[in-house]
């Protein structure tokens, strides 16, 4: 169900209603995220809540990394990064996070085998 839902976006371009759907199926956990990708300082991510910049700086007086985080929507994303997302790893980050949640939950392990399936077939 899922599956066919995805690839519909995917071979259609909706690239916006893809991200949103995979951020709706994501476990309820503030510590997981997949990656879009990084320009500069700036991290690109989606999560459970919708999508995220993310700017990470390395503190000039302490051996520490800091980071600030700010809610987006979908258009504030660079379209150069949006345009070259590969569908496929981010479903592999998708799947990877669903298997780890898979131990606790078993509903999230047959999401990630329908994952896995879509993720064969986008790559035959």
């Amino acid at each position: 169900m899922i599956k066919e839902e995805l690839l519909s976006y995917i071979k259609e371009g909706r690239k916006e209603d893809f991200l949103k759907r995979i951020s709706s199926i994501m476990p309820p956990s503030d510590d997981v995220s997949i990656s879009l990708g990084k320009l500069g300082l700036y991290e690109y991510i989606v999560d459970r809540k919708g999508f995220c910049l993310i700017q990470t700086a390395e503190d000039e007086y302490l051996p520490y990394l800091s980071s600030n985080e700010k809610r987006i929507e979908f258009h504030q994303i660079p379209k150069s990064l949006v345009d070259k997302m590969d569908y496929t790893k981010v479903l592999e980050q998708l799947k990877a996070i669903l298997e780890q949640f898979g131990r606790r939950d078993k509903k999230y392990l047959s999401l990630s085998k329908e994952i896995g399936d879509l993720i064969e077939t986008l790559r035959n």
